[in-house]
C-alpha cells in the first residue's frame, strides 16, 4: 500500500522521500524480528538436540535424532541468511584472521609480528550449524590464540560469546577432514578449533578417536584459502615447542577476526567486502 502510494505521489518529492524512509525503516523492523523469532526457534531446537546427545543414543542412524537435527539445520539455514545475508552457494562466508607473531617465533627479526589467516567457510548446504557457529564466533571475538603445536593440527584457544561446544557432531562425507581445512577441537566439537596440516580424514573422519560410534567425527569448519602459499601457517608451526604450549609468550595470537561476505552486486564472484569485525584490542589468553 505504501509503495502504491509512492508512485501515486512520485510528484511530490520532498513527501515522497519521507516516505521511501519510512518503508525503508519497517522493512528493516520486519527483518529484525523475522531474526529475532528464527534465533528462538534455533535456541529451542538446539536444546532438544542436546537433551539428545546426552542420552547416549547413536545420533547419526536414530530417527528421532536424523530428524531433530535436521530440522536444526533447516532453522540455522534460514538465520544464517537472515543475520548474514543470502548469497548463493558457489560464493560461501569467508572468515579473516589477524594474527599476532611474538618475538619468541625463530623468524621474528626478519618478518615481524603480522599475519594474515583467511578461512572459507563450507557451503551451508552441507554444515549449516557448524558454519553458523564459527561465524558467531567471528562477530563476537574477544581474544585467542594457537597454543598447540602438534604435527598433525594447529589447535587455538577461542574466547568470544560462543561458550558451549556443538550441540551435536555435524559432518558431511561430502567435507572431509583433508589437509588445510578447520575444524573444531574435542568430543564434543569446539569451541577451540584447528587447521588440519596434514590429511586427517582417517584420524577425525567417522568412526575415530572412540569406539562407542563408527559414524562419529570431528566437526568441520572451512577450510584456509589464505594463508598457506605464502607460509603463515607454516610460520605457526614453528611456535617453540610441541603439543600443548604451557609459556603464552610462545603462542600466536589472534587479534581479531573480520567477517567477510561477497560483494553481492553480481560484478566479480570473488569480490569481498567487510560485514563485520570485532574490536581492535590486545587478546589477554
Amino acid at each position: 500500500k505504501q509503495e502504491e502510494q509512492v508512485v501515486a505521489g512520485a510528484s511530490d518529492g520532498k513527501n515522497n522521500d519521507k516516505l521511501l524512509r519510512t518503508i525503508a525503516a519497517a522493512k528493516a523492523a520486519d527483518t529484525i524480528d523475522l531474526e529475532a523469532k528464527a534465533a528462538q526457534k534455533v535456541a529451542q531446537l538446539e536444546q532438544y538436540v542436546r537433551a539428545i546427545k546426552k542420552t547416549g543414543v547413536i545420533m547419526e542412524t536414530d530417527k528421532e535424532s536424523l530428524a531433530l537435527t535436521t530440522q536444526l539445520q533447516d532453522a540455522t539455514r534460514t538465520l544464517i541468511k537472515l543475520r548474514y545475508g543470502d548469497f548463493q552457494a558457489t560464493t560461501p562466508y569467508r572468515i579473516k584472521l589477524d594474527l599476532e607473531f611474538q618475538s619468541t617465533i625463530p623468524d621474528f627479526d626478519s618478518k615481524g609480528k603480522d599475519g594474515t589467516i583467511v578461512i572459507e567457510l563450507a557451503p551451508i548446504s552441507l554444515i549449516p550449524y557448524s558454519v553458523y557457529n564459527f561465524l558467531e564466533i567471528a562477530r563476537t571475538w574477544k581474544n585467542g590464540a594457537f597454543h598447540r603445536n602438534a604435527g598433525h593440527v594447529l589447535q587455538a584457544i577461542a574466547r568470544s560469546n560462543v561458550k558451549q561446544s556443538m550441540p551435536f557432531q555435524e559432518y558431511s562425507k561430502e567435507y572431509p577432514h583433508k589437509k588445510y581445512t578447520v575444524g573444531y577441537a574435542g568430543r564434543p566439537s569446539g569451541p577451540e578449533f584447528y587447521i588440519s596440516i596434514q590429511n586427517n580424514s582417517g584420524a577425525h573422519g567417522p568412526g575415530s578417536q572412540q569406539q562407542h560410534n563408527p559414524y562419529e567425527a570431528d566437526c568441520i569448519i572451512g577450510r584456509v584459502i589464505q594463508g598457506v602459499e605464502d607460509g603463515t601457517v607454516d610460520r605457526i608451526h614453528t611456535m617453540p615447542g610441541k603439543e600443548f604450549l604451557s609459556d603464552k609468550n610462545k603462542w600466536v595470537l589472534i587479534r581479531r577476526m573480520h567477517i567477510l561476505v561477497p560483494k553481492g552486486d553480481g560484478s566479480d564472484d570473488d569480490e569481498y567486502v567487510e560485514f563485520s569485525s570485532s574490536p581492535e584490542v590486545l587478546p589477554d589468553v
